[in-house]
């Protein structure tokens, strides 16, 4: 009895090593959540901003912004690592010349703090001189990745009706089922589909089947992170 419940421990030991194991080897996206195919939002990552003085220290660089000429709007996307590499900075917006504009990325880049372990520090930089300079955090935004256009030869309806009115209502069924598929899509940062996972089905493994294979036909423009293209997760309906 003891040697079965030993070879039964071992067993499970094996399996769930094995899980973890292929787990690993699925490819990971660059960005965590899963988006709306062609639907742009601000990025529900990190859960919560962390205050600015735990990312830099706001007011030496208020003063090392000041210093440099910075009296306009500028805008920067922010990519630190918990690495202790060099932060990855770029500009969205600015209303400073060029060449102040790049000594304030790189007056950005010197004071990151490390991010803590597992974080997902990425955000926006806004610094506001209007009148006296400020600086705030703000959500990063995500624009998920669009299709491109179906291919005829996959737009085929599956209908077995005699009548015309038979064939009207076929269609109409077919697309209601359709419109039920969900399918979770990994695209890599050119828009490449990396893995497919059917979310929920028609009910019909055929018409589940067509809609995964005509998908697997499709052509994808990349999710984008606040303009730079990134691997992501992206929702599909079987009627996109």
């Amino acid at each position: 009895m003891d040697m079965i419940r030993c070879l039964t421990c071992a067993l499970a030991v094996a399996v769930s090593t094995s899980a973890l194991a292929a787990q690993d080897l699925l490819p990971h996206a660059d960005i965590p959540g899963v988006y709306r195919a062609g639907k742009c939002l601000d990025a529900p990552f990190p859960i919560r901003l962390p205050a600015l003085d735990s990312v830099v220290d706001s007011a030496s660089l208020a003063a090392a912004l000041q210093a440099i000429g910075v009296n306009k709007r500028v805008v920067l996307a922010l990519r630190p690592s918990g690495s202790g590499s060099a932060a990855r900075v770029h500009l969205l917006e600015k209303h400073v010349s060029d060449q102040v504009a790049d000594s304030m990325v790189r007056k950005v880049e010197a004071v990151f703090r490390t991010a803590p372990p597992d974080s997902d520090w990425i955000f926006r930089l806004r610094v506001e001189g209007d009148h006296a300079l400020t600086m705030r955090l703000e959500r990063s935004r995500v624009c998920a990745a669009t299709l491109g256009p179906r291919n005829p030869e996959t737009q085929t309806v599956r209908m077995k009706a005699d009548s015309a009115a038979d064939s009207r209502r076929a269609f109409e069924m077919e697309s209601v089922r359709r419109r039920t598929i969900l399918h979770h899509v990994l695209l890599d940062a050119h828009g490449q589909l990396m893995t497919i996972q059917l979310v929920h089905s028609s009910g019909d493994r055929g018409l589940d089947e067509q809609v995964g294979a005509a998908l697997r036909e499709r052509t994808f423009a990349p999710t984008s992170l606040d303009g730079v293209a990134v691997s992501a997760w992206v929702e599909v309906r079987g009627d996109q």
